[in-house]
Order: structure tokens, then C-alpha cells, then sequence
């Protein structure tokens, strides 16, 4: 089985309320889920946030939310925490968790296939995306293994390319359609 998890913050320091920004009518963090919930290997999605505004979106769209203890909701607080987090949070056992960053939008439901074949297929601890100039754009699935058990992620890993590009400031939502 495979969690999908998406972690979307309260706040930013450099674009203040970013993953609530509206862009195309919906929260910028939204276009992260969509894809997670468009993926056929995914049996199930859930947004770790600590933002009542983000529980509340996902929550009134049926998606599952894991509220984000404050030590997990820290500006320095990495990843793979979060993540743990959520993973331990489910009474599920998953074999994988796929995450698109927040800020991350223009994923589609067969690319998070695609990294999730390809970890499953070549026996991958990890699988990334990458665009075209070789940046990473956001698409995660790592094995369960990795989630909880490293403190750091594997060199087990694949890559795939995906032309997304983050936002981090004002001037990059210019990349969003």
C-alpha cells in the first residue's frame, strides 16, 4: 500500500501564507494534493499541516488530516520528520509514502506513478523529480524503511523529470499556469 502526504505549513519567512495563496482559484498547496489523489497506486492521501485554515480545506474535500506537533511544524524542521510523522500516525502498513512539496504545482497523477513504479520496480529506497535544468521539483516517494528508520535519505535512489519548479517568493508564481 502506498500514503500519499502532503506537508503544508501554516507560515513561510519568505512568502508569508504561501501554501494559501490562491492560484487558479484554489490554495497553491491544493495543486500538490490533486496529483496525490490523481495517482492510481495511492491508496490513500493525507495533508500534514498545523494551519486551521489548511485543515479545514482538505478536511472539507474529504482528505484525512494529521495535525503537525510543533517540533514538526518548525521553519528547520526537515522533511523526513514530517513525514515520520504522518506514516506513524496511520494504522496502516504502507509499503512506500509518495509527497509533492507544497509549493510544488503542475505534478500530475501519473508521474507520482511513475516514481512509485520505478521505486517498486528497481527495489528503490527513493525516487525524486527532477526539470529539465536539473533542480528538484518536489515529487517524493520513499520507501517505509526510509521514513522511519534514517536520519537522512538513502543512495538508493532513482530520479525522474518532471518541469515543475518551486515557489518561494513572489516572483515565482509567475511559473504557475
Amino acid at each position: 500500500m502506498i500514503l500519499g502526504v502532503l506537508a503544508a505549513k501554516h507560515d513561510s519567512k519568505r512568502l508569508p501564507g504561501k501554501n494559501r495563496i490562491s492560484v487558479g482559484g484554489k490554495p497553491l498547496f491544493w495543486h500538490s494534493v490533486q496529483p496525490l489523489l490523481n495517482a492510481t497506486l495511492v491508496d490513500h492521501v493525507c495533508v500534514a499541516t498545523d494551519s486551521d485554515e489548511i485543515r479545514e480545506y482538505a478536511e472539507a474535500r474529504s482528505v484525512r488530516v494529521v495535525w503537525r506537533p510543533k517540533n514538526a511544524a518548525r521553519s528547520d524542521a526537515p522533511l523526513l520528520s514530517v513525514l515520520r510523522f504522518a506514516l506513524e500516525s496511520s494504522d496502516e502498513d504502507y509499503e512506500f509514502v509518495a509527497s509533492i512539496m507544497a509549493n510544488c504545482p503542475g505534478h500530475a497523477g501519473g508521474t507520482v506513478d511513475e516514481a512509485i513504479r520505478m521505486a517498486q520496480s528497481q527495489s528503490l529506497r527513493e525516487v525524486r523529480s527532477f526539470n529539465s535544468e536539473g533542480a528538484e521539483s518536489g515529487l517524493l516517494v520513499l520507501s517505509r524503511e526510509t521514513v522511519l528508520e534514517r536520519a537522512s535519505i538513502s543512495v538508493y535512489m532513482g530520479a525522474i523529470t518532471s518541469n515543475v519548479n518551486e515557489i518561494h517568493v513572489p516572483e515565482d508564481l509567475q511559473w504557475v499556469a
